[in-house]
Order: structure tokens, then sequence, then C-alpha cells
């Protein structure tokens, strides 16, 4: 425990070794473990994860477009669907949307995913590390 006195001068040593560590300056209410910055090629490295990030657009149309859509999820890109073909009013076309976005979410879903709809026009689809 820390002592709040005025330091005689056998105790500068201490002090000096004291020092070393990279405690916040609380006084006697500092933490008892250091605190750690970040490393520069840590957070240079993340960066570059980060510049490699598309927004890549496709006009869905049949369920042939889901395997263009899990590979880009995939690659970590985010991705854009226009479903304006298939989302027209009718009953059939309204079915195999379900059915692609169903294939989509489940073939996504080890990728943790996040799927929403923009608006009646627009779903996107994008990885976990992007928060929707």
């Amino acid at each position: 425990m820390r002592f709040l006195r005025r330091k005689g001068r056998n105790e500068e040593s201490e002090t000096q070794i004291d020092n070393d560590h990279s405690y916040s300056p609380l006084g006697i209410f500092s933490p008892a473990a250091e605190t750690r910055q970040h490393d520069p090629l840590y957070e240079c490295k993340k960066m570059a994860e980060l510049d490699s990030i598309f927004i890549r657009s496709k006009r869905l149309e049949s369920l042939d477009d889901v395997p263009f859509v899990v590979n880009q999820v995939r690659d970590g890109n985010i991705v854009l669907l226009d479903i304006t073909s298939l989302n027209d009013g009718r009953d059939q076309t309204h079915l195999e949307l379900k059915r692609i976005i169903e294939r989509i979410r489940g073939e996504t879903r080890g990728y943790r995913a996040d799927i929403a709809l923009v608006n009646d026009n627009c779903v996107i689809v994008a990885p976990s590390f992007n928060k929707l």
C-alpha cells in the first residue's frame, strides 16, 4: 500500500523502481495492473484488412445467384441485392424471393452474416464485423 507522506532520501530509489511501471496517475487509487498501449503494427494490420472491403451489387433473379452472394460474404464484402424483379406483387415470385433469402441466410449462417431489408427493392447482406 502506498502512503501519503513526504519521501526521504532512502525512498527515492524505491520511487524510481515504481516509476518504471506505467500506472495511471490516480495516486493511492492506482490500479494494480499495468496499462498497455496498442501496438502500432497491430493497428496498421487491422487498417489493411479494412482496405480490402468492397460493396458489391447484384440483381437477384434466381437461386443461381446465391453462390455469388455467399462467396462475397465469405471474402468479407458487403452485398447489395436488387430484388425489384422478384418483388413485383405476384405470389409465385414472392415465394421464390422468400426461398432465395432463406437459402442465403442458411448458407451465410456460418459466417454470422446479417441480412436486412433496406427498402422494398433492396436487401443488404453484410459480414459479422459490420453491424446493421
